[in-house]
């Protein structure tokens, strides 16, 4: 999938609506990938293993945010939950960043 730079204003304000109530300590970095053909990657950055609860979240934000586009009709939704520990600028942010924690290093 070859995603936009940079993501539409109106998936900005989507995303906005999606993630309230779904943030939480352990979400260091939210990336979104978008593409032409209304594909989005949804990649969580956390600081441990994922778990059933990352998930599970991830999927509230998804039904959040379908119930909140009218723009477009998505075709394709993924969600990735990886642990990393590398430092947050190394982070491949796909089309963006959606939510970043800050960080002190």
């Amino acid at each position: 999938m070859i995603f936009v730079t940079g993501l539409p204003d109106w998936l900005v304000a989507c995303f906005r609506i999606a993630l309230l109530g779904e943030i939480y300590q352990n979400i260091r970095a939210i990336a979104v990938g978008y593409s032409e053909g209304s594909e989005l990657l949804i990649r969580y950055y956390l600081d441990r293993e994922p778990t059933d609860f990352d998930r599970e979240s991830a999927e509230i934000v998804i039904t959040n945010l379908e119930a909140a586009i009218t723009e477009v009709r998505l075709s394709k939704v993924d969600v990735e939950c990886i642990y990393t520990s590398d430092l947050q600028r190394d982070l491949p942010p796909l089309s963006g960043f959606i939510y970043a924690r800050r960080e002190i290093s």
